[in-house]
This record gives structure tokens, sequence and C-alpha cells, in this order.
């Protein structure tokens, strides 16, 4: 284990960009369910507010979880965004997580445990 990560800091992080990678995934795909929730409809532009400070958290203690490492940052909030895509991809619109999705899963957790363990 990499005792150089905060990992309360690290935690805080993923928890803030789960919320804002679901909102983003929302504002990007419920149109696609619910017509009436196009891109004219003005709830998205109000929803841009919270999500924007969601995503300027989620950095700000991922980083400082890393000690300081923008690349970290970057690599966990891809990999946390690739999870919650497939898990809501598939739970709203029924398209399942097919081996090639699988695998890709697989790749985007190894990108975390890199991060966190790898000194």
């Amino acid at each position: 284990m990499n005792e150089n990560i905060n990992w309360w800091y690290a935690f805080i992080g993923a928890v803030f960009a789960f919320f804002a990678q679901a909102g983003a995934w929302a504002q990007h795909n419920l149109q696609f369910k619910y017509p009436d929730l196009g891109p004219n409809w003005w709830g998205w532009y109000v929803m841009a507010i919270p999500l924007t400070w969601l995503f300027l958290n989620a950095t700000k203690y991922t980083v400082e979880a890393f000690n300081g490492e923008i690349w970290a940052n970057r690599f966990v909030g891809f990999s946390i965004g690739i999870i919650v895509y497939a898990v809501l991809t598939q739970t709203f619109f029924d398209q399942p997580i097919t081996i090639k999705i699988a695998v890709q899963l697989l790749l985007a957790t190894g990108i975390v445990l890199v991060q966190a363990f790898w000194k």
C-alpha cells in the first residue's frame, strides 16, 4: 500500500467524483430516454452549477490525496466516470455489459489500483 496517499482525502474525492459523474451522465443521456428532457430543457443548465462544484471538489481532494499529483486525479476521475457510465447505461437503457465492456471496466479498475499502490 502506498503510504504517501491521504486515504481520507482520496475517499472524499472519489465520492465527489462519483456524484459528479452520475450527474453528468444524466445531463448527457437522459434526453434519449425522456425526450422532454432534451438539450433545451432549462433544468440541465441549472444542474451545471452544482455539478461544477462537485467536479472542482473531486479534483481538489484527489490532488491533495496524491500529494499534488494532477495526473493521479485525472486517471482516478476517468476510471470512476467509466464505471459510473457503464452501470447507469446498463440500468437505464438495458444495454448489457459485454465482454468488451467488462475488459474495459477491468482496465479502468487497474488504472485506479496502479495510481493507489504503485510507488
